[in-house]
């Protein structure tokens, strides 16, 4: 029977509330259903292994976690100061020594790196694996040189960052067997600026959350003038873009139309959004069903600025019915044939467009 090692940098899980750890979990559910043994090594923060418990009955025995603190990822980034900072977030001497303990004592068939900078191992363990009968994988959720070549713009060190992990993401997929995407405009990424050739890089689309298929909308159900902001709330890019739209957008519009209501939905918000909760702006935190809002919202909105990849929350809103306005970051990944997809990056222009919201449906 096949033997696959999965190493994934975030844990598995549906009961954490952010998108990348259930695409994680779908690729290992993928593996069991075609009936193949896996044993899982994690390296995540304490809280994400903690809620977990679906992944510990999953694998039992066979689940290897290493929680990490904010301390032990800058002791890892100051001893390994030669690998881009958020790959050596994930550098553990103990994981090391138990990969290297599970290669002497099993045969692979795969390794599967889960996040790339799982894939901080990969040089260490080569010499343990012949590469003709192991494939190695990198399922790819974020090109991260992407993202720091945005945050470069304004900041000097994210500029010098960002160079040093584009040399180390070239190098890096260069080695790998297959590598894993989301979607086809991060192919296109690794093909024209990382010279990868289109025959190693595979698209997995990401699976949308159950609910968004039981999402009813019906004209007497919306409410006029209601925005949705759907985004786990931990994540900086996310509190950045809605803090940033009610500021530049928001508020603007509420001057010239005060009915215009808010609603942010999602896990962990901080004190500064909580800070913002008002009759017309509706900070939920976490929601175990959030179709309500799905159905009930007149507008999705996604103001990211910052961020790299697939963005699942604006494919989310588009699949439940939701006419969306997304900043061109946010729209990043999404195929708006046949959508209700109106992209823009000025919020100057949104204010235009949701004030004259019923004449921007009609040019649609």
């Amino acid at each position: 029977m096949s033997r696959i090692l999965f190493i994934c940098a975030h844990a598995p899980t549906e009961r954490y509330p952010q998108a990348g750890q259930k695409i994680a979990l779908r690729h290992l559910e993928n593996y069991i259903n075609t009936g193949v043994n896996v044993d899982v090594v994690v390296i995540a923060n304490q809280i994400e292994i903690n809620a977990a418990t679906d992944l510990v009955s999953l694998f039992g025995n066979s689940l290897y976690t290493y929680p990490i603190k904010k301390i032990d990822k800058i002791i890892s980034c100051l001893t390994h100061f030669y690998i881009p900072f958020k790959f050596a977030t994930r550098w553990q001497n103990t994981v090391l020594e138990k990969l290297l303990d599970l290669l002497q004592n099993n045969h692979y068939d795969a390794i599967h790196f889960e996040y790339p900078h799982a894939a901080v191992y990969l040089d260490y363990i080569k010499q343990l694996i012949s590469l003709k009968s192991t494939k190695t994988i990198i399922s790819i959720h974020d090109i991260i040189f992407q993202s720091f070549l945005r945050k470069a713009e304004n900041n000097l060190l994210f500029g010098i960052e960002a160079a040093r992990l584009f040399h180390y993401e070239k190098s890096l997929y260069s080695s790998a067997s297959e590598l894993w995407v989301l979607s086809k405009k991060d192919r296109n990424i690794l093909n024209s600026l990382f010279a990868i050739p289109e025959r190693k890089i595979f698209i997995k689309p990401p699976k949308l959350s159950n609910f968004i298929y039981q999402v009813q909308r019906h004209p007497a159900k919306i409410e006029k003038k209601s925005l949705l902001f759907w985004a786990a709330m931990n994540r900086p890019e996310n509190e950045e873009a809605i803090l940033t739209f009610i500021n530049k957008c928001f508020i603007p519009l509420q001057k010239q139309e005060p009915k215009f209501k808010l609603y942010i939905v999602g896990a962990s918000p901080s004190k500064k959004v909580l800070a913002l909760a008002s009759q017309q702006i509706i900070v939920t935190g976490f929601v175990e069903d959030p179709t309500s809002y799905f159905e009930k919202a007149e507008v999705g909105i996604v103001p990211l600025l910052q961020g790299a990849g697939i963005k699942l929350k604006t494919l989310e809103m588009l699949e439940a019915g939701l006419p969306v306005i997304a900043t061109s970051v946010g729209s990043e990944g999404v195929d708006a044939t046949g959508k209700n997809l109106l992209v823009n990056d000025s919020f100057d222009e949104w204010l235009s467009l949701l004030i004259n919201y019923e004449l921007w449906q009609q040019n649609l």
